[in-house]
């Protein structure tokens, strides 16, 4: 027995030894990174639901979130080094390219085209049934709005008027309107009779205040074909940034992609519905969860070869890039996932 606690007590001695010898363990620190983002609007749920939920965090980045009031501003504020990331409209890759600005997209936040085309109540519709594009010619000589020049809100509406055989500098009057608060404002006090709009604005305007009614809605498959395959929303950053920083670069999409798994979690939709309530306050709430279980479907992190042909194709043709880039000229394939389970 006197033995054993020698040998006991050594072993001990022998363990406190080492563990005094060992280097001393700190937490690493946390990368600080901006991201721009446009405030209370569902095409940037996934970078809310990645700062709410802790996601950034866990995988090392001091993560704060940039507001801004058109896509056109996060835009800007990733070319200029403003903030590292922005969550941008894919589309603003492949167009700022051709000015010699090299941006790349490393994950998808959401995959469908979010939009709705809306007209206040009052205005007729007269090719209703018909569908897309005769409806859209019923829009001619009215006030539309988007968020910002140069916003994918605005190429995006150009693009869907000039299919339907009208001029979209002559025909309708395109106003930038701003955020979600002051587009919903022009709207409902008929300073715009319009609006090509993303979750929160339609279903506000439908449902909410009953003011306005659907001309086409991309989100079910109306309107252009170049829609019903796209990756309308991804993050974003230059490429020297990319280049010189892989790591940040990496957890990023970590993050990015442990909130596509919690989102696609059909048990996590009680703590999805809270963060959206944080983010999207004075929301009905009812009207959120509406929002929401339309929408999760969206919400995908892989940006596909025909997305990006797509999306080439649409700026093409609304003549806002001379030639369709190449897939890898869009998407930074070093750190984009090719699927998900």
């Amino acid at each position: 027995m006197r033995h054993r606690r020698v040998r006991v007590i050594v072993s001990l001695l022998a363990l406190a030894l080492l563990l005094a010898a060992a280097p001393e363990i700190t937490a690493q620190p946390r990368t600080p990174v901006k991201i721009a983002v446009l405030r209370a609007a569902f095409v940037y749920f996934t970078p809310y639901v990645a700062e709410g939920k802790g996601f950034f965090s866990q995988h090392g980045l001091d993560a704060q979130l940039i507001y801004f009031r058109s896509g056109a501003e996060t835009t800007t504020a990733v070319v200029s080094g403003s903030t590292e990331f922005g969550a941008l409209a894919t589309e603003h890759v492949t167009q700022v390219r051709e000015q010699g600005l090299r941006l790349k997209a490393i994950v998808a936040n959401l995959t469908d085209s979010p939009f709705t085309l809306i007209v206040r109540k009052e205005v007729e519709l007269p090719n209703a049934a018909r569908g897309y594009p005769h409806v859209v010619r019923d829009l001619k000589g009215l006030k539309l709005g988007v968020t910002g020049r140069g916003a994918s809100t605005d190429f995006t509406l150009r693009f869907l008027v000039k299919e339907a055989g009208l001029d979209p500098d002559k025909d309708v009057t395109i106003i930038a309107t701003g955020g979600v608060s002051t587009s919903m404002a022009a709207l409902q006090k008929g300073d715009i009779q319009g609006y090509l709009g993303f979750e929160p604005i339609q279903s506000q305007a439908i449902h909410g205040l009953g003011i306005a009614k659907p001309v086409i809605d991309i989100r079910k498959g109306e309107g252009p074909r170049v829609f019903q395959e796209y990756a309308y929303n991804s993050m974003v950053a230059k490429e020297e940034y990319l280049d010189a920083n892989p790591e940040t670069a990496r957890r990023m999409v970590a993050a990015v992609l442990d909130t596509h798994r919690f989102l696609a979690d059909p048990k996590n939709f009680e703590e999805t519905v809270k963060v959206a309530e944080k983010y999207f306050e004075g929301i009905n709430p009812a009207l959120l969860r509406q929002i929401l279980q339309e929408s999760l479907k969206a919400y995908r992190p892989v940006i596909t070869r025909q997305a990006v042909a797509n999306i080439g194709e649409m700026l093409r043709f609304a003549g806002l890039v001379k030639r369709a880039p190449a897939y890898e000229e869009v998407v930074d394939t070093r750190y984009a996932p090719t699927r998900f389970p």
